[in-house]
C-alpha cells in the first residue's frame, strides 16, 4: 500500500533524493518498507525492514587474550530499547596440521577431536539507556596457547538481534 504523509510519517522529496521519516516509531511501524522508482530508461525498488530488534553484536576486544585458561571477551551492540540478555556461543577452533601421505606427498588433515559450540546466557547489565550498550565476560576453562571463536546475539524486548559474525580469539601459553 503506498504510504500517506501523518504527523508521524514525513516523507520529503529534494531533487532525485526521497526521504521517508518516521517519528517516535511504534510497534505498528514495523515491517517491510520498499521504495519503488521509476523513469524512462526502467524500474527498480529497494526495500528495507524496519524492526526493534537489536543490531548485530560488534567484538571489541583484543584477539590476543592475557591467559592461558581464561579469556575476557567483550561487545558493543546497537538497539533502541535495553537489551535484556545476551547469548554467548563459543568453541576451540578445530586444529589442523600437515604431515606426509604414504607416497611422500604433503597433505593436510584436521585433528578428530569435535569441538561443538558452548553456549552461556547472561543477563544484561541494568541500564534505561537506549543506543550503544557494552558487555564484558570472562570465559573460563579454557585450554592455553588455543584459538577460539565466538559469536553472540543480544535480545530486547522486540526479539532476538542476527547472530553475530565469528569473532576468534587466542589464549596464551603462560599466565
Amino acid at each position: 500500500m503506498q504510504l500517506d504523509t501523518t504527523e508521524r510519517r514525513i516523507m520529503e522529496s529534494r531533487g532525485s533524493r526521497h526521504t521517508l521519516m518516521i517519528r517516535k516509531v511504534h510497534r505498528t511501524d514495523f515491517g517491510n518498507y520498499t521504495c519503488v522508482a521509476d523513469n524512462q530508461l526502467g524500474k527498480t525498488r529497494k526495500s528495507v525492514q524496519l524492526t526493534g530488534k537489536p543490531n548485530p553484536v560488534k567484538f571489541s576486544s583484543s584477539r590476543m587474550g592475557s591467559w592461558k585458561d581464561s579469556y575476557n571477551i567483550s561487545w558493543a551492540v546497537e538497539s533502541l530499547s535495553p537489551i535484556e540478555e545476551y547469548k554467548l556461543l563459543f568453541r576451540r577452533i578445530p586444529e589442523t596440521g600437515t604431515g606426509e601421505d604414504a607416497a611422500g606427498h604433503s597433505v593436510s588433515y584436521g585433528f578428530v577431536r569435535r569441538t561443538d559450540w558452548r553456549d552461556v546466557i547472561l543477563p544484561a547489565t541494568q541500564t534505561q539507556s537506549t543506543g550503544v550498550q557494552s558487555m564484558s565476560y570472562v570465559i573460563r576453562g579454557l585450554e592455553a596457547n588455543q584459538n577460539y571463536e565466538a559469536k553472540v546475539q543480544a535480545r530486547n524486548k522486540f526479539g532476538w538481534s542476527p547472530v553475530s559474525e565469528a569473532f576468534t580469539f587466542q589464549t596464551t601459553d603462560t599466565g
